[in-house]
């Protein structure tokens, strides 16, 4: 049961408190619940007690340090010292992205106050952010998640995705292997690369390229997006990464971006970047960000278990 079931199994929009919270333990020193005001929180209790207060506010959130509160779990009352992170969106969509993210963020750290400022100035920067997400990002997306999807059970591959967008690798096995995924729904296999992605001494490139068909009965991006959030839910750099996306595409428009999976898998190709036609040097001094086309139709695919026993190989060292 994830956090979200958990907070919804025990607490609904009448569940008002007489205390400061109603609250739960979730995890070891972190509760969740909710305020008098039925705003979403997660408590933490201070371990340093001597410390001043300090309160700070947006319009989605707020931090408090140090505050002496009254609190009730299952009926019995406690008084502590906390810090707590409320969420004054009532946006239920906005209330279930600061659960999952506050708790993870704050597990990574170490409860202590400057842990829970970071994670408030982290959520903060996540609530603000907002960008209209391409239909190009979307398909790159979808291609991307298909692989962890695709190669969850034999590589784990979900650990080496990468933890911020446009960086030059989407997946970073080791230092040495890297793998790059392309899409495109074009009948022809064109792929836009950067020069690097293509031409390096120092790396072993992997290409993994994806033909799509749209398809209304096909696999959706956002079913994508919710089973691999089952698996990233514990690293909050990638969890930060889906749910940018959830919070900043509607749902519907993630459920119409559907690619039919016989034809996805009919279609997708492993490639050896040495094997594919570039320019031929390096990049030149002086010239950076060099970037074209490449036709991977006519050239020489590597099998997937060729693929995964490199991969396999490689980790066992």
């Amino acid at each position: 049961m994830n956090i979200v079931e958990v907070f919804q199994n025990h607490f609904a929009t009448d569940n008002v408190t007489n205390n400061d919270f109603s609250l739960i333990e979730y995890d070891s020193d972190i509760l969740i619940g909710i305020d008098r005001y039925l705003h979403v929180c997660v408590v933490v209790k201070s371990a340093n007690l001597r410390r001043f207060p300090i309160k700070y506010k947006t319009q989605k959130m707020s931090i408090e340090c140090n505050m002496r509160v009254r609190y009730e779990i299952k009926s019995e009352v406690h008084e502590d010292t906390v810090h707590i992170i409320r969420c004054l969106s009532e946006n239920q969509r906005d209330r279930h992205l600061f659960l999952e993210l506050a708790v993870v963020l704050i597990k990574e750290g170490d409860c202590s106050e400057e842990a829970i400022i970071e994670t408030f100035n982290t959520l903060r920067t996540f609530f603000y952010d907002k960008k209209l997400i391409s239909d190009n990002e979307l398909i790159g997306l979808y291609a991307e998640l298909y692989t962890i999807y695709k190669f969850h059970e034999t590589l784990q591959i979900e650990k080496y995705w990468q933890s911020q967008d446009r960086m030059k690798f989407d997946f970073s096995i080791s230092e040495r292997i890297k793998l790059e995924i392309k899409a495109t729904v074009k009948s022809t296999r064109i792929h836009h690369f950067l020069h690097e992605q293509l031409m390096t001494e120092i790396y072993d490139i992997y290409v993994l390229s994806y033909l799509l068909q749209y398809d209304d009965e096909g696999l959706s991006l956002f079913d994508l997006l919710m089973s691999c959030k089952e698996l990233l839910c514990e690293d909050s750099r990638k969890l930060l990464r889906i749910n940018y996306v959830l919070k900043n595409a509607e749902e519907e428009r993630l459920r119409n971006v559907r690619f039919n999976c016989n034809y996805t898998e009919a279609n997708r190709r492993f490639y050896c970047a040495t094997d594919i036609p570039k320019f031929s040097q390096n990049t030149p001094r002086g010239v950076a960000n060099a970037e074209y086309d490449c036709v991977l139709d006519n050239v020489k695919s590597i099998e997937d278990d060729m693929f995964i026993g490199i991969v396999i190989s490689t980790l066992r060292r």
